[in-house]
């Protein structure tokens, strides 16, 4: 990049800015037990809208994040801020059913396209690698940590106006992160270090072994993410109802459970991340990925647990399926040739939320298999989470425990 050194202000101008453009992330979860009834929605149906967000984040990230690496990330964030927030407020306006409901989900998932990534390439490119980790990590935080304000501001304003005007409200952070990155990032900033050849395509980076490797291991980790942030406040909600907790009161009590459990998640992000500075990144990605698939194997079977223990564990899977996510991205950007940061960041993101996208749905699809074999509830959310915990083991085995040189922790994205 051009212009100065590393400055924390900076970055944490930019972490509100991001902020602000998760407060759609969650809102639809905030709210599923409720619109499953007022609009009849099957569990698959609500996974595939949940999904819809993902998949039109997909359509995009590939061509936006590519396109960083000719373009500026400072205009194409801001741009996918204005976007987030206009389809965000497209949805209360017009969603009645589950099609316009997919249509609008997925409308939105572009704006998430057009700034989570290029945000990332940013500071990827501005801090040095011996705090690049942790600066990642404070990034990646704030996705977390905007889920989880995400699910509680949509619970509070659904308890009190309905969710129509909580969406609304969500829908007013993309816009004011407009405002704030506009006057962050000022021109010049995130300037593209070089030009590849345009015919070059994705061939670059198809041929970088360990940074395939660490988007594998990345795809395993969003596997498993973006299910249990789908699922878990259905789940609570779940177990709630069980407990003789009237839908209502047990969709409040789920969301605001469900928030503080994706809100703890946003604590493992810099802490990973600074521990892999100075550790290295492989033996710790996969440490991490055993314990957190052991934590979805675990509470998928805990239904019947007393609600308070049930969100004690869950507190600590919050933690653990976050922990991982800021040293895979450290490590593909530090694995990626500078000239093709872009193209490698589009591949993980690709890679990375294709798999996010899929969970939810199959997990959903899951449930209803469950239900139609007459299966108890307490079986079916057990086997919903074992499929999580099946996939995020596919990280391990592809990073291995080789140690920290077998992850590159001194890659040189640094532009200047």
């Amino acid at each position: 990049m051009k212009g100065g050194g590393p400055h924390h202000g900076w970055l944490a101008a930019l972490c509100a800015a991001e902020l602000g453009t998760m407060l759609v992330f969650s809102n639809f979860a905030a709210v599923l037990p409720l619109l499953q009834t007022e609009w009849g929605l099957s569990n698959t149906e609500a996974g595939l809208i949940f999904t819809a967000y993902q998949l039109g984040y997909i359509l995009a990230v590939a061509v936006l994040s590519t396109l960083t690496d000719w373009v500026e990330p400072r205009r194409i964030y801001l741009a996918g801020a204005l976007w987030a927030g206009l389809a965000g407020l497209a949805f209360p306006l017009w969603a009645e059913g589950v099609r316009s409901a997919l249509i609008l989900r997925a409308l939105a998932g572009i704006g998430l396209a057009g700034t989570y990534m290029p945000g990332m390439r940013l500071v990827a490119e501005r801090f040095p690698a011996s705090r690049r980790g942790f600066a990642m990590g404070s990034y990646i935080a704030t996705f977390t940590a905007g889920t989880s304000l995400s699910l509680l501001l949509t619970t509070w304003a659904n308890a009190r106006w309905g969710w129509r005007a909580a969406f609304v409200l969500t829908a007013l952070g993309p816009l004011l992160a407009v405002l704030i990155a506009s006057l962050t990032l000022g021109p010049g900033q995130g300037s593209p270090a070089g030009r590849p050849a345009r015919g070059a395509g994705v061939a670059p980076v198809l041929r970088n072994r360990t940074a395939l490797r660490l988007i594998v291991a990345y795809g395993a980790h969003t596997w498993e993410l973006m299910g249990m942030r789908g699922w878990i406040v259905p789940f609570f909600a779940a177990s709630l109802m069980a407990g003789g907790v009237s839908l209502a009161p047990a969709t409040e009590r789920a969301g605001l459970a469900g928030s503080a459990v994706l809100a703890i998640g946003a604590v493992s992000h810099p802490v990973a991340g600074l521990l892999s500075d100075r550790w290295g990144r492989s033996r710790l990605i996969s440490v991490i990925m055993l314990v957190s698939g052991a934590c979805s194997l675990a509470i998928g079977w805990a239904l019947g647990w007393p609600f308070g223990a049930l969100v004690v564990l869950a507190l600590f899977y919050g933690l653990m399926v976050t922990a991982e996510s800021s040293i895979l991205s450290t490590s593909i950007a530090e694995s990626a040739e500078p000239a093709y940061l872009g193209r490698t960041m589009a591949l993980q993101s690709t890679v990375g939320f294709s798999a996010g996208a899929l969970a939810p749905a199959v997990f959903g699809g899951v449930l209803d298999l469950a239900a139609r074999l007459g299966r108890p509830a307490a079986e079916a959310w057990g086997w919903a989470f074992t499929l999580l915990a099946a996939g995020v083991l596919i990280g391990p085995l592809a990073v291995g425990f080789t140690g920290p040189r077998a992850v590159p922790s001194a890659g040189s994205v640094v532009h200047r």
